[in-house]
């Protein structure tokens, strides 16, 4: 009978192929005739070898000869073509960004990269990302051309992984126990003769008796594209009405232009009319960041003895984004002198740095202005500092090494220790030095008839009059004076250790012996990371920033048992108990079973608690001051109001006494946009918590044919999030007015009642939910002049919802562009002799922008209709490989065939990203693509 198993589940895996739903840790199950005892096998998503490579829980695999027929570089661009994936951070989406410029994360179904736990070889992988902002693997770190396989485990797994595994895991298996030297060079261009890519990779590995090495080294740059690269991003655009009241696509420049505007006039003092004189920011903005990477790999294994052998997994890599730009930095005086903090400064009609025709335009607009008086606002594109660019160098290295202790026939110890680092190191260019600027436009006119700066101390340290009055008019040493540059650095650290004790009990079921595995393991997380000196102080162009450093570790033990009932029955149970060095104590577990009522069909169905304990972010993420908008509870409040709020508002001393002198408590204008705050970290945060059920079936219809069916629903209790502060004011103006603390956490008021700060940090905000449907069909099939195959991949989405714990509002975004109702990849194949093509189709559904009517024109403000739809969207890939000799092969791939050009989602839109006019996660960018890749092994 076991023997009979382990031939069904090779049939199974033979002829799922690329969509398997069960995956192998090693390349071959090996039976003897005759003999009972067949030799296990590990697989994604338990910690117990066994002999059939089907689990209780869904996995899907993309195998090696699927990234090559890919053409693909980085393990990104491989996940992220799967239906049940998509990206985090990409190279489109994360191009305005700072510190997650060049970033390429992966989210399970969509909840996000933090609630998806990446592995390799089945152990967790240091973080990428600047622990100031988040937590995630970044995946250039993993090379594609390392890449055995790839395991998604697309279910709840905590109990067996630990903390992360919300949504499931991504086990990426490197390639090991190579022989001989294999050489890889790739080129690629698009279309439009941009985006080249270039790619060089060596693999070298030797075996001997008693141990083996491969070892992997490659250099891959990609050129990225500018926005003026493409028709659709070439402009800021947006959404208009035309006379009709029709939506369209038009030209929606920055009013910031570099020859300065002041009110209605150019800083010259000509008019300004907006056509002729704004800004087209796209023109600086990038499409795709460049990113170049270099890295080696080296896997190990050596017996010890003929029970001990020890393994060592080395990783290093070195990504570097470069010349990746934003447009110059929009300057306004506002800035300098504050005047929504209540400042008073400004440029004073009478400053020599003012020309006559501004001066005489602006008198004529308001006569009772006089020299003394400020000048309105002036605001300026500073061209002549050049663009806001991000230089970003991300190096990571990581070690994983342990041994495995046969202490018999039965019974395996597995232990580890893994280390890991992530060094960011940044600089930015085109910033400005608001307190230089202050002084450079504090100026007057010497004896000699000169404008210079009026503080002498200024002067010395090189102060010169900062003109801002026309095009070009910024002289270089102005330039020098202001300019601000700035360098930030993070550090992300992990260290693991963690040993496995797993085997099979002396109880005998029906269907076999009870297997169990017991381990132990301790993680710790570091994350330092330190803004650019004068953002610290607040004295640059952007907003003050504290530094991020914290730490915590988390000490874990847990246990996985299987119950083969019957003969036809099986039980996967698994729990664990984590004890988190902030948070504290949480428990977790699995529980599955399948089911074969017949040699072809198996069922099986899971449910899963999960959690997601806070990161280096949620808990010490510095604070970055915010100037967002900010609701006060207490505007409009009178005597006569009534409730909590009303109340409470009532008994703040400075509030009630507005509200007596002038009736009621109306806030300025001003004061409403005064209200600044700093968002940051929170250590009271805590965890958040999932539970996930799964029922599903596999169906061998024939040795050709396979279908597999997984449904699935996810509810995430506690979501981790930043509050928004209007939420916190309102959450605390709304207790009962015992209960009421005026501070609120650190709310501050002026003398006239006017709030002046709030601030805000990560908690527990929301549940999600989400349900849906997996199908998987595969068909292989050979004739007497090649192989066919068909693989078919299709995620339906039944829910993606969000409640809010504060209003119990619920919101579905299913249909929205990014959880849109089906996604699907078809892969078509046929091998003939040395030849092979294949053919992928990737669906995304029509969808919507927003389902809220989040967006809108900007010609009355009224929600998008027409563009708020965007149309069913298939691309079309086309592979071949032609096998030159047994060990050298080259392969053409064209992306996107039909050059199908993305949907609009500008300005206007919700789920666009800045600079690109689309939506980089769902939609190409780049065009028809042209990639060659050449192997030769010897």
């Amino acid at each position: 009978m076991l023997n009979n198993q382990v031939s069904k589940a090779v049939r199974l895996a033979i002829a799922f192929g690329a969509a398997s739903t069960a995956v192998f840790s090693m390349n071959t199950i090996a039976a003897n005739e005759g003999v009972e005892k067949v030799e296990r096998i590990q697989v994604t998503g338990s910690r117990i070898k066994r002999t059939d490579i089907e689990t209780t829980v869904p996995i899907t695999s993309i195998g090696r000869s699927d990234i090559i027929q890919m053409g693909a570089l980085n393990v990104a661009d491989v996940l992220n073509q799967s239906p049940v994936t998509i990206a985090g951070s990409n190279q489109s989406n994360s191009a305005f960004g700072t510190t997650g410029v060049g970033l390429n994360t992966t989210s399970l179904r969509n909840l996000g990269s933090s609630r998806t736990l990446v592995l390799v070889n089945g152990r967790r992988f240091v973080s990428g990302v600047s622990p100031s902002s988040g937590y995630a693997v970044d995946l250039n770190a993993i090379p594609a051309s390392m890449i055995e396989r790839i395991d998604i485990l697309k279910s709840a797994s905590s109990a067996i992984y630990g903390s992360d595994a919300v949504a499931g895991v991504v086990n990426i298996i490197t390639r090991s126990d190579f022989e001989g030297v294999e050489v890889n060079a790739q080129t690629g261009v698009s279309g439009e003769s941009d985006r080249e890519k270039y790619s060089l990779n060596l693999t070298a590995g030797n075996s001997w008796d008693s141990g083996s090495v491969t070892i992997a080294a490659g250099y891959d740059d990609d050129k990225g594209l500018k926005s003026s690269d493409r028709d659709f991003s070439r402009y800021d655009e947006a959404i208009f009405l035309n006379d009709e009241g029709g939506e369209y696509v038009g030209i929606q420049n920055s009013s910031y232009p570099p020859q300065g505007r002041v009110g209605a006039y150019n800083a010259d003092g000509t008019p300004y009319v907006g056509d002729e004189n704004s800004f087209n920011r796209a023109s600086y903005r990038q499409l795709v960041t460049p990113l170049e990477r270099k890295y080696a790999a080296v896997n190990f294994k050596q017996d010890i003895s003929d029970s001990v052998h020890s393994f060592t997994e080395v990783n290093w890599n070195s990504s570097k984004t470069y010349n990746s730009t934003i447009e110059p930095t929009p300057f306004t005086t506002d800035d300098v002198y504050l005047p929504s903090r209540g400042g008073v400064g400004g440029i004073k009609l009478g400053s020599p740095l003012v020309p006559d025709l501004l001066r005489q335009n602006l008198m004529s607009d308001n006569p009772d202005l006089t020299m003394d008086n400020n000048i309105p606002t002036l605001v300026r594109r500073m061209v002549e500092f050049g663009a806001r660019s991000t230089d970003l160098e991300r190096d990571t290295i990581r070690i994983a090494t342990g041994i495995d202790w046969e202490i018999n026939d039965n019974w395996l110890l597995n232990s580890y220790i893994s280390w890991g680092k992530t060094d960011q190191r940044q600089e930015n260019g085109g910033q400005i030095n608001v307190e230089r600027a202050a002084n450079a436009l504090d100026v007057y006119t010497n004896a000699e008839g000169n404008v210079q700066c009026s503080n002498d101390l200024a002067v010395l340290q090189g102060c010169v009059p900062l003109d801002l009055f026309g095009a070009g008019t910024l002289s270089d040493e102005a330039v020098a004076y202001v300019r601000s540059p700035a360098k930030s650095q993070g550090q992300v650290e992990q260290f693991i250790f963690s040993t496995t004790l797993s085997g099979e009990l002396p109880i005998e079921l029906e269907g076999g012996m009870v297997g169990l595995a017991v381990g132990a393991e301790h993680r710790l997380e570091k994350g330092s990371y330190s803004p650019g000196d004068l953002a610290q102080t607040g004295a640059s162009s952007t907003n003050k920033s504290e530094p991020t450093n914290g730490s915590f570790y988390t000490n874990d033990v847990f246990v996985e048992t299987v119950l083969p009932v019957l003969e036809n029955v099986e039980l996967d149970l698994a729990a664990r108990y984590s004890d988190h060095e902030i948070v504290g104590g949480q428990t977790t577990w699995n529980a599955g079973v399948q089911y074969s009522p017949t040699d072809t069909v198996k069922l099986r169905a899971s449910a899963a608690r999960a959690i997601r304990t806070p990161n280096i972010a949620d808990l010490f993420g510095g604070r970055g001051e915010t100037f967002s908008g900010v609701a006060d509870p207490c505007d409009a409040i009178t005597a006569s109001s009534t409730g909590n709020v009303a109340a409470n508002c009532l008994s703040i001393a400075e509030v009630a006494n507005r509200v007596a002198t002038e009736g009621a408590f109306n806030l300025t204008t001003i004061e409403r946009q005064s209200t600044g705050g700093y968002v940051g970290g929170n250590e009271d945060v805590k965890e958040e918590t999932s539970d996930s059920f799964s029922v599903g079936a596999i169906w061998q219809v024939t040795d050709e044919f396979s279908l597999t069916l997984d449904y699935y629903d996810i509810a995430v209790d506690n979501a981790i999030a930043t509050t928004a502060r209007t939420t916190v004011l309102n959450r605390c103006y709304g207790v009962n007015p015992s209960d009421f603390d005026a501070t609120c956490g650190g709310a501050i008021r002026d003398t006239r009642g006017a709030l002046t700060e709030v601030s805000s940090g990560t908690s527990n905000e929301n549940d999600l939910s989400t349900k849906g449907l997996d199908i998987e069909l595969s068909y292989k099939q050979e004739f007497a002049y090649g192989q066919l195959s068909a693989d078919l991949i299709w995620n339906h989405l039944y829910e993606y919802a969000e409640t809010s714990i504060e209003s119990g509002e619920e919101i579905d975004y299913r249909g929205e562009v990014l959880t849109p109702t089906n996604r699907a990849n078809l892969n078509l194949g046929y091998a003939v002799d040395d030849f092979a093509v294949s053919w992928r189709m990737k669906y995304w559904a029509s969808s919507n922008d927003s389902n809220i009517e989040g967006n809108q024109n900007f010609s009355t403000g009224a929600p998008l209709e027409k563009f708020n739809r965007f149309p069913t969207v298939i691309y079309h890939d086309l592979s071949g490989t032609y096998n030159i000799t047994d060990g050298t092969d080259v392969t053409l791939s064209v992306r996107n065939v039909f050059d199908k050009q993305p949907p609009v989602a500008n300005q206007s839109s919700v789920s666009g990203a800045s600079g690109i006019n689309t939506v980089g996660e769902a939609y190409d960018v780049t065009g028809r693509y042209f990639q060659l890749s050449f192997t030769t092994k010897f």
